[in-house]
């Protein structure tokens, strides 16, 4: 039998328990809103602590960007150019074509980010960090394999917004910036920049006298990097307009990618109007409206070349404008 004591106990848990059932039953969205609540601040605690380690993360990438970019390139130990008269000694030249300057103190992936590059329009997304890293690449190996060679990085002031920076010395920071000077080489020290050529006539030109102004003599050979479809120009067109030897000229053509945006067929086509023909009627770029306009365009700074007094024997071709190709007893 049950008591009287524990009858009542178990009459008033049972109270408790319907009260409870009654109340739950009645408000059943209390519950809701409880949990509903909980979700909520779990929820928002997990953004709040991914969206705070991601702008921790992101303030962490830009002052390691701002330490790279502040990297010095260049030190005490660098090679010096010249260095045991290595340059002066060169008997073959190795040119590498500018065609941009930089824009950037970071330039340690000038490779591959336009940001670094003052680029026209027709020039972005074509693959030209990639096209340019290439043809250093090329012109450095080129330098590496032949250690009587000197190697310029031929390209002046061409761009007005870009300021006061030609694309001969852009190329040669670029190469320190990526380091991509071979180990155990002197090719460094038998590298410079010339910084007055407009086009490739003047590329080609200009690195002559160059090459002239620190050997004091000129090259036994001479070798071309950029692109491939250049190679008719510079080969064909302005060696033959300077009487140089076809078995003295040699040719690197490199292009970036198709996959970096590079479309040869198109390039191919720009090149034959806009460059290729106007330089077969007119060789010294000098007399078609065109070339004129072009080189105009691309000394924004009205530089004056130097080599009239530098590279004397060459004054002649220096300033020859004539639709005919120049006598070889003036060369």
């Amino acid at each position: 039998m049950v008591d009287d004591s524990e009858s009542h106990s178990l009459d008033t848990m049972q109270r408790r328990i319907r009260r409870r059932v009654s109340s739950r039953s009645r408000y059943p969205f209390q519950q809701y809103i409880t949990q509903g609540l909980g979700i909520c601040l779990v929820v928002g605690f997990v953004v709040f602590n991914i969206i705070y380690f991601e702008k921790k993360k992101n303030r962490l990438s830009l002052k390691t960007r701002t330490v790279r970019a502040r990297e010095q390139w260049v030190t005490p130990t660098s090679q010096a150019f010249n260095d045991n008269g290595v340059a002066h000694k060169a008997r073959n030249l190795i040119i590498v074509a500018g065609h941009s300057v930089t824009t950037s103190g970071h330039l340690e992936d000038a490779d591959h980010d336009e940001a670094d590059w003052f680029l026209l329009d027709y020039q972005k997304r074509r693959g030209l960090p990639e096209a340019i890293a290439a043809h250093i690449k090329a012109g450095v190996q080129a330098a590496n394999s032949d250690p009587h060679g000197l190697l310029v990085f031929s390209g002046g002031e061409t761009r007005a917004t870009a300021g006061p920076d030609t694309e001969g010395s852009s190329y040669f920071r670029v190469t320190d910036a990526m380091n991509w000077w071979p180990r155990k080489s002197n090719v460094r020290s038998r590298t410079l920049a010339e910084e007055f050529a407009t086009d490739s006539f003047q590329n080609l030109l200009f690195s002559i006298c160059r090459f002239y102004e620190v050997t004091g003599r000129y090259p036994e050979k001479i070798t071309v990097v950029s692109f491939t479809f250049k190679e008719r120009r510079f080969a064909e067109l302005h060696a033959k307009a300077l009487r140089w030897p076809s078995s003295q000229f040699f040719y690197v053509g490199v292009d970036p990618s198709p996959s970096d945006g590079f479309k040869l067929e198109e390039a191919s086509k720009g090149e034959m109007e806009n460059a290729a023909k106007p330089f077969e009627d007119d060789p010294y770029g000098c007399n078609s409206p065109v070339l004129r306009e072009k080189r105009a365009l691309r000394n924004p700074f009205y530089r004056t070349p130097p080599y009239d007094l530098s590279c004397p024997d060459m004054q002649e071709i220096l300033h020859y404008c004539n639709p005919e190709m120049i006598p070889k007893d003036k060369t």
